[in-house]
Order: C-alpha cells, then sequence, then structure tokens
C-alpha cells in the first residue's frame, strides 16, 4: 500500500513488520536477542511517533559501525562510580540505545530510593530519539530527564568552525487524566536528520537552516550537511547545547565537542555521553495531588485564547501520541530511498523485508 509524504511517494508497512526485520538483522550482526529488540523497538518507535529522522533510516549507520567492529554488539556497561543517588557508568562502545536504556533502568531505581538520581554514560553511541528514554519514567510516576552529546553540527555564536553537537534533550512528566507532557529537543532550527530526509528526495532545504562550510547560507542538503546547522533562537540555542555537552561528555569524561564522532564516521569510536535523570513524585509530595494539578494546567492552556488560523493548541508531546495512533492504524509510511537501503540490508543479511 502506499500513500504520499511530503510529497514523494512511500511504502506504508506495519510496525510489527519493521521490528521484526530490525531485529533479525541486528541478530545476524552478533546482538543478543534482548538487546536487539530494544534497538529495534527504539527505532521502531520514533517511526510511529512521526520521528523518521531517528527511525528505521539509522538502521543503515548502526550496522556499518557494527560490521567495523566500533561498536560492540554485546553490552558490556560498567560502574566507574557510584553512590545512593549517582552512578557513572561506561559503555565500553556499546549500542546506544542498549547503553541509555539500561542506564535509566538504573537511573529509575536509584531514584526509588533516594527520590532523585542522577546517572552519566561515557563511551556510548549514538541513543536515538531521547523521548523512548525520558518515558521510561512515567509508569513509575517519576520525571524522566535525558540529555545527550553528539558529532559537531553547531558553530559557537560568532564562529564558523562546527565545535558543538546538536545536543539532545528529553522532559517527560506525567499526568492524570491527559497525555503525559513530554518534550525532546535538539538545538538546532532543524534537525539533520531532517536534511538527510530532503538529501534523499533530492530538494532543496529551506533558508534559514544552515550555513555551508564557509559560513555562507545554503539550500543545498549536501553542503548543509558538510556545513553549520544554525541554533534556535542564536545566541540562546548556542548557550542550551553547549550546557548540553557540559553536563553529558565534559561530566562524565567523554568525547565533547568536535571530538565526538558521528554515525557516519563508520570506523572510529564514537565517545557519546549521555545523562539520565529520573525524580520520584513521591519525594516531592502527594503524587495524585501531583498529577491533578497537571491537568488542571493542561487543560488551562488547551483551553486558552487561540491565535488567528490556529485550530488547536498542543502540549509537547501531544502531535507526536496522536501520530502514533494513527501510525500504529495505518501503518508506518517510509520513502523509497530508506526501503531500498532496508532491502540491501535484508540481502546482505538473508533477512527480506516483507512489506
Amino acid at each position: 500500500m502506499s500513500e504520499e509524504t511530503e510529497g514523494q511517494p512511500a511504502v506504508t508497512t506495519r510496525a510489527e513488520v519493521l521490528k521484526e526485520f530490525c531485529t533479525r538483522v541486528l541478530q545476524k550482526l552478533g546482538v543478543p536477542d534482548a538487546d536487539a529488540e530494544i534497538t529495534a523497538d527504539s527505532l521502531v518507535t520514533a517511526n510511529l511517533r512521526g520521528v523518521d529522522t531517528h527511525g528505521v533510516m539509522r538502521m543503515t549507520f548502526y550496522t556499518a559501525k557494527l560490521k567495523n567492529g566500533v561498536m560492540k554488539p554485546v553490552l558490556d556497561l560498567t560502574p566507574v562510580k557510584e553512590t545512593a543517588a549517582t552512578a557513572l557508568l561506561d559503555g565500553h562502545h556499546g549500542i546506544g540505545q542498549v547503553v541509555s536504556y539500561r542506564a535509566m533502568q538504573v537511573a529509575i531505581g536509584k531514584a526509588r530510593e533516594t527520590g532523585v538520581a542522577w546517572v552519566s554514560v561515557r563511551n556510548s553511541n549514538h541513543l536515538g530519539a531521547c523521548a523512548y528514554y525520558s518515558m521510561m519514567a512515567l509508569p513509575h510516576d517519576m520525571i524522566g530527564i535525558v540529555l545527550t552529546n553528539a558529532s559537531p553540527r553547531l558553530a559557537p555564536t560568532g564562529g564558523i568552525d562546527r565545535l558543538l553537537g546538536n545536543n539532545p534533550w528529553s522532559v517527560a512528566v506525567p499526568a492524570g487524566r491527559h497525555l503525559p507532557v513530554v518534550l525532546d529537543m535538539a538545538n538546532s532550527v532543524v534537525a539533520a536528520g531532517k536534511i538527510r530526509i530532503f538529501q534523499k528526495e533530492g530538494k532543496p532545504i529551506p533558508e534559514g537552516w544552515a550555513l555551508d562550510a564557509e559560513g555562507v547560507p545554503t539550500t543545498d542538503p549536501a553542503k548543509a550537511l558538510k556545513g553549520i546547522l544554525l541554533a534556535i533562537g542564536g545566541y540562546k540555542g548556542y548557550g542550551i547545547t553547549l550546557m548540553v555537552d557540559l553536563l553529558t561528555g565534559v561530566l562524565a569524561d567523554s568525547a565533547y565537542g568536535p571530538r565526538v564522532k558521528g554515525m557516519e564516521v563508520a570506523d572510529e569510536v564514537a565517545r557519546v555521553a549521555h545523562s539520565f535523570l529520573a525524580l520520584d513524585l513521591s519525594a516531592f509530595g502527594d503524587v495524585k495531588s501531583f498529577k491533578e494539578r497537571m491537568d488542571s494546567y493542561i487543560e488551562e492552556i488547551k483551553g486558552s485564547r487561540k491565535a488567528k488560523g490556529a485550530d488547536a493548541i498542543y502540549l509537547p508531546g501531544e502531535l507526536e501520541f496522536i501520530r502514533e495512533r494513527e501510525r500504529r492504524e495505518k501503518g508506518i509510511p517510509l520513502q523509497a530511498k530508506v526501503v531500498e537501503e532496508l532491502m540491501a540490508l535484508g540481502r546482505e543479511y538473508g533477512v527480506p523485508l516483507e512489506l
């Protein structure tokens, strides 16, 4: 079945099909069953939520790193330093999704005992969409916060050298009757993955997204990917992305700034760093009362006066939850180029992709 996605024909398939395919490919590369399922679920969940830039299109990058031995298929997550409420863990170049899933479990476990926990990780890899891990706290009546650094894409305000990653972060806050509020964002006007989608479609990117390597505005996605992403809010976005790097790479004694290697660098270890926070609501008061306040505030925001032309007011994460419901029912649309890449992976590892 086909539908139109961003003006391009796309194949639509079920989440279960994609998850099984990704899981089996990862297993072929030596990833244990449970860890392959975590990684595949993270990718497919991103597609379900409409965050296609962090979905199955990333499989080619991950498999290349696994194949080259710079990303390890078997998890070796070891403590470097630990207290009752904190931990510094070494991921030993494991799969970012698996490292992050286990690290967030540690944070949740510690927060259950101490009220608040902070777990930092060094020597990891790209973790996918941050919300996947911040939302792990929600069923435990906790607030989840996730920070990660990334390979350099941004320049400091006033400069043209790529010294800073896009360094995304996420906060997930539970509510009562209403959906949780989930913010998941990077610090550029648009993520590099979005530019890759335009590149795959052979389309120019809008003005104001990026500069080329010489600091000149560009609409060429290839030049943009080799150049500089523009930060949201100018110096404010620069300040936020720097602080995320300080709270991950610098804090964990991992790579930071231009030392972090991206997914596209298939033959070098990435040394990405993450931080995971869990806050137990019961440590701050009555959980039911907190959720009632959340519901009241959500209703106040959504019921407030709308700007001209606005049909509704949405909370962070609400559109993603709506998209997830739609795509679970109707299927996930994939670009033709992404389908080609997945088919090629299937042929390489003997795993047919039956869309």
